[in-house]
């Protein structure tokens, strides 16, 4: 019989040689090559940042397992190789930012927010993530005014981009939540923080998150063809998480609880059962029936992501139905994800993976009452381990090829980085030291 104690072991094994397998970018990224993949060196989902961001929390917050001695490597190398592999990933990092970007996981953010989960100290990268904080803000500063500016001239729907985790205002809040310490005053964020808070005002009689887009392609249409995304990623939940982690950290700007009740009661609106419990749809449209069963149980689309965003509300405002909602929603998601007449997850990343169905469960069940929740941990991170490639070039199996596209097999959002930091999670059952997790927004 497999022990917990034994299936932690395994699991920071599998971490401390995932690891040395993405400790060099040239070698990873001739590996990339070897598997036809193209290396962008300056996104956080499949570049340099993210890569960064697994070694600067093994640097912080060691794996029970040792890394692999390296003889004949620098004084850094061996005093601390988790550290050294950040820096080289970092230096990366820096050399591919050619341009401002424009969200979290692009570019300059994406680089900020990288630095400072590998800053062990006020003095490490000072200069950097100065220059870096003062770029971040100028993007929120521009991406609030335009918001501002459409809700206030009344010049029709928002956008994805305008609002969500990965491009808009929800993944820069995230950032700047972080390091508002970087400032001497919290204007950004707060101008931030009132944008979202208008955003929740209904338009035209429908939700103010309401997008004039498709919700395959995100192509502009008729306001009567477009939709309201239930996703973590790029709809309404990014935003709720945010302000309600806001809302804990004591950063409150007025009408932040009403917006917070507004987008979690909406969301309890849409919620459907089956037999395992509650699930939401991926998105709503005008006249089309949503969803009849539910999807992958992912952190992007899946109930997983939006149960701890309402769970996150529900902690911020101290309502207890709203977190007693989110963690059966995340048990059934689980009881889902191992039931073999559901769509199966097949891959191990963190976006719509194994690696982030663990991480979201675990986040839930650590601010949670359900103890089933915390029983079903060690089957998810078997079901991960089970994708782990010993021999491979990455240390986990590469994720398979959907509709003609292969998502990144190295990186964070969909690659073995992001898997072996929840695993590294699992096997240490302490919450990351660097808070990579912020990045997701669930925590």
């Amino acid at each position: 019989m497999t022990t917990l104690a034994s299936l932690r072991e395994r699991a920071a094994t599998a971490v401390a040689a995932t690891a040395e397998r993405l400790a060099d970018p040239d070698r990873v990224a001739a590996a990339l090559a070897s598997v036809g993949r193209h290396w962008a060196p300056y996104g956080l989902a499949d570049g340099a940042p993210g890569l960064a961001l697994l070694h600067a929390e093994l640097a912080r917050h060691p794996s029970p397992v040792p890394a692999p001695e390296r003889p004949g490597a620098p004084v850094l190398v061996r005093a601390n190789p988790y550290r050294a592999a950040a820096h080289a990933w970092l230096g990366a990092a820096s050399r591919g930012a050619k341009t401002t970007g424009s969200g979290l996981y692009d570019t300059v953010p994406a680089l900020f927010f990288a630095l400072s989960a590998a800053a062990t100290g006020p003095e490490d990268y000072a200069p950097a993530r100065a220059h870096l904080h003062r770029q971040t803000v100028i993007l929120a500063d521009r991406l609030t005014d335009r918001e501002h500016h459409r809700i206030e001239g009344r010049t029709g729907c928002t956008t994805l981009d305008s609002y969500d985790l990965v491009s808009g205002l929800a993944g820069l809040g995230a950032l700047l939540l972080t390091q508002d310490h970087l400032d001497a005053t919290p204007d950004p964020l707060h101008r931030l923080l009132s944008a979202l808070v208008l955003l929740t005002e209904p338009v035209a009689g429908r939700p103010g998150w309401w997008v004039a887009q498709t919700p395959h392609d995100y192509g502009t249409v008729d306001p009567s063809l477009g939709h309201a995304n239930l996703g973590l990623a790029h709809g309404i939940p990014g935003p709720l998480a945010l302000l309600a982690l806001a809302w804990q950290q004591g950063v409150r700007v007025p009408g932040q609880d009403t917006a917070i009740r507004r987008m979690a009661e909406w969301l309890l609106q849409q919620t459907r059962h089956d037999q395992a419990g509650p699930w939401w749809p991926t998105v709503l449209e005008e006249g089309i029936d949503p969803d009849r069963t539910p999807g992958r149980p992912s952190w992007c689309y899946g109930s997983p992501g939006i149960a701890r965003a309402l769970q996150l509300a529900g902690l911020a405002l101290d309502v207890p139905g709203w977190r007693a909602t989110a963690e059966t929603a995340a048990l059934a998601a689980v009881t889902r994800a191992t039931d073999p007449g559901f769509e199966p997850l097949t891959d191990a990343g963190l976006c719509h993976g194994w690696g982030g169905l663990l991480h979201c469960t675990w986040r839930i069940a650590q601010d949670g009452h359900h103890g089933l929740l915390a029983d079903q941990l060690p089957t998810l991170a078997t079901r991960l381990l089970e994708l782990v490639e010993p021999a491979g070039p990455f240390g986990f199996r590469p994720p398979r090829t959907r509709n003609g596209w292969t998502d990144d097999p190295a990186g964070f959002l969909t690659g073995a980085a992001g898997a072996a930091l929840a695993l590294h999670t699992f096997a240490t059952d302490l919450a990351p030291d660097t808070t990579w997790d912020r990045a997701l927004l669930l925590a």
